[in-house]
């Protein structure tokens, strides 16, 4: 009874426009209020607790670095080398470019809305000149923008480790094959769908063509966007090797930028590194409100054994522990369609780690494969976060793209499932490492 008042408040307050922070905060505490076995201290408790965390110090080291990159020019250099790499050869070259500069990048913030933020509005524009509709190259940036959450670093598997005590490091690297796959099957779908729409564009105006060799091309865009392919070694070399912490290689990442931005490309100047701070101050204060609501909103579904009942309500269907995941994964993608990533993980990520465990699944498999459902969230509508900033950008509708990004969705939710069956692809990597 609780759990389902609880859920119910919480919709009710998000159906009449509360923010989702708020929403879950006011829920709880209604919950609370009516509920004579909770105590009043859990809210100031749970609230602090929430945040209190060295491990979460990572999230705004993260971002920070993100921002310099952009800030510095280092984005647009990544985005240079994508486009002399595979620009100008294939059909929907700049597709591919933004796809794999997504990739790029997603090694250096982590950040799910800095990375589609930072694409959109370099390669969106570009795109429309183009001559690619618009539809298609929002789609195309949000739903590459979920790359950044699986190749390390990654501010969502940090979050995740953080809530369920699993070490980051191998979540991290749990998150490699699973993103370069989605960018595998993105690149197969622009494809398929440029060819559709009768796209034939190889050469990108992203830059000018320079009229220098091919090889020296690359070598050049190579090495402008060598830091950007350099930080992603030290931030997981440095965990893995165990000489810094998440939040450490938060702030090497930062330093990286920094260096590069001020002394290497000298685009860097106080102004640039204010503006890239207050960005960074308003974004963590968003996610940390929210991370402090639903440690609240999460403490009451596992006081009510919230786990316990979700596994008795799919056993009744079967007990075939794959249809459990599967009931468990469809949970979480339709969450999505109403509740922000970050939210949802914090939410759910406790109680369903406890459910992975009971029904025998790795736990970095089965977290791993938690992230990635909750990620396709982030480009389905109405509450789409990549979506809203892919539109918002190009100056359409969101119902303008909602047909072509179910296609890009389409093929990741395959993805996931295929890993679901196959964890080996998760877990070979974090295995090699830490001798799992």
């Amino acid at each position: 009874m609780t759990i389902a008042l609880l859920f119910i408040c919480f919709f009710a307050l998000l159906a009449v426009g509360m923010p989702i922070a708020f929403a879950v905060g006011v829920a709880s505490l209604i919950i609370i209020a009516f509920d004579p076995t909770m105590i009043a201290y859990v809210v100031t408790s749970k609230f602090f607790s929430g945040i209190d965390s060295f491990t979460l110090l990572a999230i705004p080291f993260f971002i920070f670095a993100g921002e310099l990159c952009t800030e510095s020019g280092l984005t647009a250099r990544i985005v240079r080398f994508a486009n002399v790499l595979v620009g100008r050869f294939f059909r929907v070259g700049l597709a591919y470019v933004n796809i794999i500069s997504s990739m790029i990048f997603a090694g250096v913030s982590g950040s799910i809305t800095a990375d589609s933020a930072a694409m959109g509005s370099l390669l969106i524009p570009s795109m429309k000149k183009e001559g690619y509709d618009s539809d298609y190259a929002v789609a195309v940036t949000a739903t590459s923008g979920t790359i950044g959450a699986l190749i390390p670093p990654s501010i969502l598997m940090v979050l995740y480790g953080s809530l369920t005590s699993l070490s980051v490091g191998q979540l991290f690297l749990g998150g490699i094959i699973p993103g370069f796959l989605f960018g595998i099957v993105l690149i197969l779908v622009a494809y398929v769908l440029g060819r559709v729409r009768g796209y034939d564009f190889r050469l990108s105006h992203v830059v000018e063509d320079s009229g220098e060799p091919y090889w020296k091309e690359l070598l050049v865009a190579f090495r402008d966007s060598s830091i950007a392919l350099i930080i992603p070694l030290i931030i997981v070399g440095g965990i893995v090797g165990g000489f810094a912490t998440p939040t450490e290689a938060g702030v090497l990442a930062v330093a990286c930028a920094m260096i590069a931005g001020v002394f290497f490309y000298r685009t860097l100047d106080w102004s640039k590194i204010y503006e890239a701070s207050f960005r960074t101050a308003i974004l963590t204060a968003v996610v940390m409100a929210i991370i402090a609501f639903s440690t609240l909103f999460s403490d009451i579904l596992t006081r009510n054994d919230f786990q316990n009942w979700l596994l008795g309500a799919i056993g009744m269907v079967s007990e075939n522990r794959y249809v459990h995941l599967s009931l468990i994964l469809i949970m979480m993608f339709v969450l999505g369609f109403v509740l922000d990533v970050t939210a949802m993980l914090i939410m759910f990520a406790a109680p369903l780690a406890i459910i992975g465990a009971t029904l025998g699944f790795d736990p970095i498999h089965f977290g791993v494969i938690i992230v990635m459902v909750s990620l396709l969230g982030a480009c389905t509508p109405p509450v789409g976060t990549l979506l809203l900033i892919g539109c918002s950008i190009a100056g359409i509708p969101l119902t303008r793209v909602v047909k072509t990004v179910g296609w890009f969705v389409g093929a990741q939710l395959l993805v996931c499932i295929f890993l679901m069956f196959v964890p080996e692809a998760v877990t070979w990597i974090p295995s090699l490492i830490f001798n799992r």
